[in-house]
């Protein structure tokens, strides 16, 4: 059953009149997977934080808000509870450092559910009905006609029947496409193409991507704590819990620095 995700992102790119390619190379990403992400084969990404974290960027480049589908990713794929997996941030969002908070009352949580429940549902109507893949009906077989069992007939053989051929996907561009999914909080500093673009400390849940042309450049505070995606290639973990590394990531693979 079809959770809405994937034909909200077809229908904004068809109202902007862009192609899966078109879309795929703004993003640095390959046609197939924004074709996953529009019809939500999301098994396909390596697991739910890579998942989400292409669904993200995905809306962005689209326009769209993605706290939405990431919502809906959440209560109808992964099964987690939207409200619970929301990560509490300090204040001012700069630090990445989790502060504690008190409580809410019981009543509060049960009118955010209410909320939460009832604006899903409104969601998810206006996507009863979506559309169905299209299955391409076999041709029929051909058979010679006015000939002999051969397939020639009296002015000589048979012209042999044209074929399609696909037309090949185009090559993936150029560069460097890094993902990196944290499973555990990680001081990190992340130099692209000569410029530091980030240096704090990212939270467990978090999927930061970072493109860059020629390098990029991470050091790690809690190496055993960060899943790397490079160009489509899971690279694990770049070193032990708790070990500091610092790995350079060019188009031809990583090194360390």
């Amino acid at each position: 059953m079809s959770s809405g995700i994937g034909d909200t992102l077809r229908e904004a790119r068809e109202e902007q009149g862009r192609s899966i390619e078109e879309a795929a190379h703004a993003l640095r990403l390959r046609s197939a997977q924004l074709r996953a992400l529009e019809d939500e084969q999301f098994d396909g990404f390596g697991g739910d934080v890579y998942a989400r974290g292409f669904l993200k960027s995905y809306a962005l480049e689209l326009g769209l808000d993605p706290a939405p589908l990431l919502d809906t990713y959440r209560e109808q794929v992964s099964g987690e509870d939207p409200v619970a997996a929301a990560p509490l941030m300090a204040p001012g969002g700069s630090s990445g450092v989790r502060t504690p908070r008190a409580a809410p009352p019981g009543w509060i949580a049960w009118v955010l559910v209410g909320v939460l429940v009832l604006a899903a549902l409104g969601f998810l109507g206006q996507f009863v009905g979506s559309r169905a893949p299209e299955v391409a009906s076999p041709e029929p077989p051909v058979s010679p006609v006015d000939g002999d069992a051969d397939g020639e007939d009296a002015d000589g053989p048979a012209e042999p029947e044209p074929t399609e051929t696909e037309e090949p996907e185009p090559p993936a561009p150029e560069g460097i496409e890094l993902f990196l999914a944290l499973e555990a909080a990680s001081w990190m500093r992340v130099t692209v193409d000569g410029t530091v673009v980030f240096e704090q400390v990212a939270p467990a849940g978090e999927t930061l991507r970072f493109p860059g042309e020629d390098s990029v450049t991470v050091r790690y505070g809690n190496a055993g704590g960060v899943r790397v995606e490079l160009n489509g290639e899971d690279l694990g973990a770049p070193g032990a819990p708790g070990s500091v590394v610092e790995v350079e990531y060019t188009p031809d693979g990583p090194s360390d620095t």
